[in-house]
């Protein structure tokens, strides 16, 4: 398990599922380093499905976002993912970045929003 003051990602084993839980904001490596961890857990495991719980979600900062782009995104897309799913309130302020994000990965995922698991 990764656990920082800025997000939790775990491996449930018995729902065969990558869960990344954001505490809050953070950028740069503080950033880029619970992703990693969870590129290397999708390595060992090879679930079919990432949840990114945004309940204490915030925007991200342009340089992380087009390192998720040109570094994350591409590693995800050739594992053994098949399905994104975002925890996210209906009035959360982040529901239209995620919707945006949710379209563009829609391209090579299953894509859903939900507001619990």
């Amino acid at each position: 398990m990764y656990n920082s003051d800025f997000c939790q990602v775990t491996y449930d084993l018995k729902k065969d599922v990558v869960l990344c839980r954001w505490k809050q904001f953070c950028k740069g490596e503080d950033y880029k380093a619970p992703l990693r961890y969870g590129l290397k857990l999708i390595a060992k495991h090879q679930p079919k499905i990432w949840i990114t719980d945004t309940t204490n979600g915030f925007e991200s900062d342009p340089e992380d976002t087009a390192w998720l782009l040109e570094s994350f995104l591409p590693q995800t897309i050739e594992s053994s993912i098949e399905k994104v799913v975002f925890i996210i309130a209906p009035d959360s302020p982040l529901m239209a970045e995620i919707e945006g994000q949710a379209v563009a990965l829609r391209e090579f995922f299953e894509v859903a929003l939900v507001e619990k698991i």
